[in-house]
């Protein structure tokens, strides 16, 4: 993982750099399966959420949990195992050219109602206060 410390993070760049696997053309969805880039973006994210993450992993009955948040201009669903070992964490731009049925039978495929319901909810907020200032992140996928 030191590899990727590498990147420079604000104050040094503009926007934080987040690390994916996958990423669209437009760059508006991207999706990290290698744990060492999701545990790198935890820690970007800082030590409170990191905290928060392991506290619902502790309280989960299963063997994992879902956690759905907005990060910058992104919805963010943090997908990991209850042993932290593998994981998938994808972002989803909130401005998307889909009719409302069509994202959420694709989040149901994907994930649960409930985490379909939460998705739009984190969605609505962040329609509600879009403005230049969120516009803070940025999707990365590494070559090498």
């Amino acid at each position: 993982m030191e590899k990727y410390y590498l990147i420079e993070q604000p104050p040094l760049a503009e926007k934080y750099t987040f690390l994916v696997d996958d990423i669209s053309d437009k760059v508006n969805y991207g999706r990290a399966t290698d744990i060492d880039k999701i545990n790198y973006n935890r820690k970007i994210m800082g030590e409170k959420f990191d905290i928060d993450v392991k506290v619902g992993l502790l309280m989960a009955e299963s063997k994992g949990s879902t956690f759905v948040f907005d990060l910058g201009q992104f919805i963010c669903v943090l997908e990991l195992r209850a042993d932290q070992k593998e994981g998938k964490m994808t972002f989803f731009d909130c401005v998307i050219d889909m009719p409302k049925n069509d994202i959420n039978k694709m989040l149901v495929d994907a994930y649960s109602q409930n985490i379909a319901n939460e998705w739009f909810k984190v969605q609505e907020r962040l329609l509600a206060d879009l403005s230049p200032e969120t516009d803070i992140v940025r999707l990365h996928k590494p070559e090498f």
